[in-house]
């Protein structure tokens, strides 16, 4: 399963009972189009297919409902699911099946998403399995394990080692009640102006396609869905993901990807502020290697837009937000779980504390601010911190200092009169400060 087959997903929100009625009618009839089922289920319970009973049950749902049905032949299978005013929708359909009935079929989902779409994507089932399957029994069916072997891992929340599916583009990962993904073709819909304001997504570089589609916006990333293990399309998704800071908006590996930013964010009640980093032919790119700067002001609420584009280079406040004028200090901070690495989190250890230091930043208060990064990790990573191991990734950096205590370690660093000071703290101290308070040392 998987080869040649094309995974369909949907959401649609905001529904009321007559438009439940008519889309799940909508529903069975192109599902009885594409796979001329054998099979049906009804919330987990599998017959022979009778569209009679489907039907009567159709008409018989109302607001408040949690159901779902799913039809079947051989090899593929359409799923609905109720939730309420929801309606999720996915199909696993084969390449001759899709391709026969694609302008049918498309048309069913435009019509769809635009009145009520929320989410939706298609994409290669193999290509949907092979970014989103952590656990290395499951990987078996299509990998082999000298394959698997050489991927990246973390530890699942039982403490099993698994895939760290974080580094792959195609990974799903959910933020704010939405997905964030990229794969061939996809829908974001106006949910998702809580995060991008509409303009971001319209001016998304190095796509085959985007444009509008009712209140959200419709992107091909490449053309052919069955060549997605090609090192260009790869590519292109990656950047998809880049551009739309997936990776910082959200992971589950508990220390980030370890790798700049494309764009950055803050968010204040209703209002989303974003900053993306451009090459000098405006592309994007990573913040260290940013010409431009993009600045978008948006309110979701009042639809408010700004933008406002200028070059530059970086300055202190690009890698420490909050700056103290009266104590003449600056800080940045990340909350850290490192039991999920493999490492004790030597690695993301590391990366925060060189991401601090070696970067080119022309700004007279960086040399005479103290810079202070604050690393929270839960109490019990202090029990096997790897301090020595630590000590020799850090070995061309000067360590002046170290402060421990019960619920603290503190470093003192030097490296080309640039200096640090890295204190990692007990995650139960952020929940007791603000912004300004985490300052205090």
């Amino acid at each position: 399963m998987g080869k040649n087959q094309l995974y369909c997903v949907s959401q649609l929100y905001e529904l009321k009972q007559e438009d439940i009625r008519l889309k799940m009618e909508d529903w069975l009839i192109m599902s009885r189009l594409l796979l001329e089922p054998a099979k049906m289920s009804i919330n987990g319970k599998t017959q022979v297919f009778d569209q009679r009973i489907l039907q009567q049950l159709i008409v018989k749902l109302g607001l408040n409902e949690d159901y779902w049905l799913q039809l079947q032949n051989d090899e593929e299978e359409m799923t609905i699911h109720l939730m309420g005013d929801r309606l999720f929708e996915k199909s696993i359909l084969n390449e001759k099946t899709f391709y026969y009935w694609e302008k049918v079929y498309l048309d069913y989902l435009k019509t769809r998403l635009i009145k009520h779409g929320s989410f939706a994507y298609m994409r290669s089932y193999s290509e949907y399995l092979y970014h989103n399957t952590s656990e290395l029994a499951k990987r078996r069916s299509f990998e082999p394990a000298e394959e698997t072997r050489v991927l990246p891992k973390m530890k699942g929340l039982n403490g099993d080692v698994v895939v760290d599916c974080n580094a792959f583009p195609g990974y799903d990962v959910f933020y704010k009640g939405v997905c964030l993904t990229a794969c061939w073709r996809l829908f974001l819909g106006a949910p998702y102006k809580k995060l991008f304001a509409k303009q971001l997504l319209l001016e998304i570089q190095q796509v085959e396609q985007v444009a509008e589609l009712g209140e959200g916006v419709v992107f091909e990333l490449y053309k052919d869905p069955f060549q997605w293990e090609e090192a260009a399309n790869l590519k292109f998704q990656q950047l998809f993901r880049d551009q739309l800071g997936i990776p910082q908006l959200s992971y589950t590996n508990g220390v980030g990807l370890l790798k700049q930013p494309y764009i950055e964010f803050a968010f204040e009640d209703t209002v989303i502020q974003t900053v993306q980093y451009q090459n000098e032919r405006f592309q994007p790119t990573e913040k260290r290697n940013a010409s431009y700067f993009v600045t978008r002001t948006y309110n979701f609420l009042t639809d408010q837009y700004r933008v406002n584009r200028m070059k530059g280079g970086l300055n202190a406040l690009a890698y420490f937000p909050w700056i103290d004028d009266k104590s003449e200090r600056m800080m940045n901070y990340h909350i850290l779980y490192p039991e999920l690495t493999l490492d004790q989190g030597l690695a993301a250890f590391e990366y925060y504390i060189r991401d601090s230091m070696e970067f080119e930043i022309r700004d007279k208060r960086y040399k005479d601010y103290t810079a202070i990064l604050q690393l929270f990790i839960p109490k019990k990573a202090f029990l096997d911190f790897p301090l020595e191991e630590l000590r020799r990734a850090l070995n061309d950096i000067t360590i002046h200092q170290i402060s421990r205590k019960n619920d603290s370690l503190t470093f003192s660093l030097e490296k080309e009169k640039k200096h640090l000071i890295v204190s990692f703290i007990d995650q139960k101290k952020v929940a007791l400060k603000n912004q300004l308070d985490i300052l205090e040392i």
